[in-house]
């Protein structure tokens, strides 16, 4: 996105990196915007700097509004294996939904907007803990501070993976386009990208590379990097980046969530057309989804949901067992696929994996259970290991 950016507006941008309020964020980057030559290759960028500063005062505005020493309750910690936030116009089910399959106590009610705050339950699955977490409605505008709209985005940016509960009764079109639209302006895509780079400044150690390159080197990320007075950084790339890629990371901040579009009320409609229209919509985006009536719990259990889930965020358990015993643990390391026994180990505890030494695996695929395995064997779904430190 950045179109040759003179050197002052890099070092300009890199004291928008450095600020730590919203209120120093504000003034580096209307102080950047000053220094971007304006033409039609920095169209984009302009325009995000300007949402940007918009979003800031907004939550300046929200602050103020907050009383002093009150916890505004959006952060839920993460609890369990994997958070799902659950995200809805007003009145597609949400509330119902989540009471459905955990505990929680959400309020069902008639009336609109009747969620303010996140509410948390726990869903358990083959082992694995889903914490679901219902969001207030996302409205129109919400990606730009209107109603909670900050607040529930933040939510999904942190979560594991997204819910967006669609009403089968409602214009679906319309509810994909408002939630996904407000997603994509915070920067949050439903679509796994070509390639996704993160940044992460450090304070020592110069600069390192963590992924596949292309059309550039090492010392072309490090070039780039320092002309934005990027001197120690961790970039992590997840396929392969170019140099513009890594360059577009410094200002988009874009994150990939998973997401499985659940369309409710599924029984409520007299004709199906507009259903079977926007799931081969879907089906050609090659996003998940599932039909569900909470109210007659059509496909509303955790079996269901719970195997949607673990497909969709590419999740494997591993079970463990400590040397000499017998015993094989009961609550299974759930991580990503292709996750390795060092992996797991660092998971476990922090001698394992500073002293590893080697590891045994139990796993139906292999020739001769157990097997003594290094450091980077990939482990598989159900797989038993047990590793051996020095």
């Amino acid at each position: 996105m950045p179109a040759n950016l003179p050197a002052e507006a890099k070092a300009k941008w890199a004291k928008v990196m450095e600020a730590r309020t919203p209120s120093e964020k504000i003034k580096a980057l209307e102080d950047f915007l000053s220094s971007v030559p304006k033409h039609k290759g920095t169209e984009k960028l302009v325009s995000q700097v300007r949402r940007q500063i918009a979003v800031l005062r907004r939550q300046i505005e929200l602050e103020k509004k907050k009383k002093k020493g009150k916890k505004s309750g959006f952060f839920i910690e993460k609890e369990g294996d994997a958070q799902i936030v659950i995200l809805g116009l007003t009145k597609s089910g949400k509330s119902a939904f989540l009471r459905r399959l955990t505990n929680a106590k959400a309020v069902i009610s008639d009336a609109p907007f009747q969620t303010k705050r996140p509410i948390p339950g726990m869903m358990k699955y083959k082992g694995i803990e889903f914490q679901l977490i219902e969001a207030p409605a996302v409205i129109e505008g919400a990606a730009s501070g209107v109603g909670w709209g900050l607040q529930t985005l933040a939510l999904a940016r942190n979560a594991d993976g997204l819910i967006l509960l669609m009403n089968a009764q409602g214009d679906l079109k319309y509810q994909y386009d408002v939630l996904v639209g407000e997603l994509e302006r915070a920067r949050i895509h439903i679509k796994k990208p070509r390639v996704l780079v993160k940044v992460e400044k450090r304070s020592h150690g110069g600069i390192i590379v963590l992924g596949r390159l292309r059309n550039c080197t090492i010392r072309d990320v490090e070039k780039l990097l320092k002309s934005y007075r990027i001197y120690h950084a961790l970039v992590r790339i997840e396929g392969e980046a170019e140099l513009s890629d890594i360059e577009d990371s410094l200002f988009e901040n874009v994150i990939y969530k998973p997401v499985l579009f659940i369309i409710n009320k599924i029984d409520a409609i007299p004709d199906r057309s507009a259903v079977d229209e926007f799931e081969k919509f879907l089906e050609n985006q090659k996003l998940a989804y599932l039909e569900v009536s909470v109210k007659n719990g059509i496909n509303m259990n955790s079996e269901v949901i719970g195997r949607k889930l673990f497909e969709l965020l590419d999740l494997m358990r591993v079970y463990t067992k400590k040397p000499g015993s017998r015993n094989i643990a009961e609550k299974p390391v759930v991580v990503k696929k292709g996750a390795t026994v060092l992996d797991i180990a660092k998971l476990i505890h922090s001698q394992l994996y500073k002293n590893f030494k080697y590891a045994r695996v139990w796993s139906p695929r292999l020739k001769f259970s157990p097997q003594k395995v290094g450091a980077d064997f990939v482990l598989e779904d159900g797989d038993v290991v047990e590793i051996v430190a020095s």
